[in-house]
Order: structure tokens, then C-alpha cells, then sequence
């Protein structure tokens, strides 16, 4: 489940490569919301340093980022430390131009849609 959330993260909210310099630019400093199709409310914090964060409830989960090419992002889970490290990272396409105050669906790799905001300040 965390390959899935960390793919749906990274499809979620940021202009492609091609579209902007830093594809993740108007996710800094602001907070993406995920909301699952069960309920479950995902908050992430991406920074401009390559590491993110993720509030799942009372759990915090920490990693870094880094550019496969031009239009696909790795998110590797640090904190806590994954019981295996196989599946601590998991690689997605970025895709759509998505900014401050919009909200929109994305399905994920398993065809379920969830509902994805990005709101201004954390």
C-alpha cells in the first residue's frame, strides 16, 4: 500500500518537466491532501531540499525524492526504516499542471479514485 500512496503523491499535483524548471515548485511551502476511497486522509509536504513528509493519521513517514528523467519522480520511504527495503521505493510519472487551491481525481494504479487538493501554507 505505501508504493501505491507514494505513486499517487507523485502523479498528484506538479506541472511536467517540460511545463515548468522544477516541476514540484508549487508544492513547496503548501500541503497536498489525499483522500483515499475508504476515508483515509493523507497530508504531504514536499520541499525543495528532495525529502518529503506524509501524516497518515498518528503516523509520519519521511523520505527523499529524486528525478528518474524529465518526467519521472523516486520516492523512497527513510523514516521509519521499511521492514523491506525492496519496497521502500517506488517510481511515478508526473503529469498535469496543478495549482494552489485546486482539487481534482486521479485514479490509481488499481482503479480506484481518490480526490487530491493542494492548499496554500502548511
Amino acid at each position: 500500500m505505501k508504493r501505491i500512496l507514494l505513486a499517487v503523491v507523485a502523479v498528484a499535483f506538479v506541472a511536467t518537466a517540460a511545463e515548468a524548471a522544477d516541476p514540484f515548485a508549487n508544492a513547496y511551502g503548501n500541503t497536498v491532501t489525499q483522500v483515499l476511497p475508504d476515508g483515509t486522509k493523507m497530508i504531504t509536504y514536499i520541499n525543495p531540499d528532495m525529502t518529503w513528509e506524509r501524516h497518515i493519521g498518528d503516523k509520519t513517514l519521511k523520505g527523499t525524492y529524486a528525478w528518474e528523467d524529465a518526467t519521472h519522480a523516486c520516492f523512497t520511504v527513510n523514516d521509519p526504516t521499511p521492514a523491506d527495503p525492496a519496497q521502500a521505493t517506488s517510481c511515478s510519472e508526473i503529469k498535469g499542471t496543478h495549482n494552489v487551491g485546486d482539487t481534482w481525481t486521479e485514479m490509481t494504479p488499481d482503479g480506484q479514485t481518490i480526490t487530491i487538493s493542494l492548499t496554500a501554507g502548511r
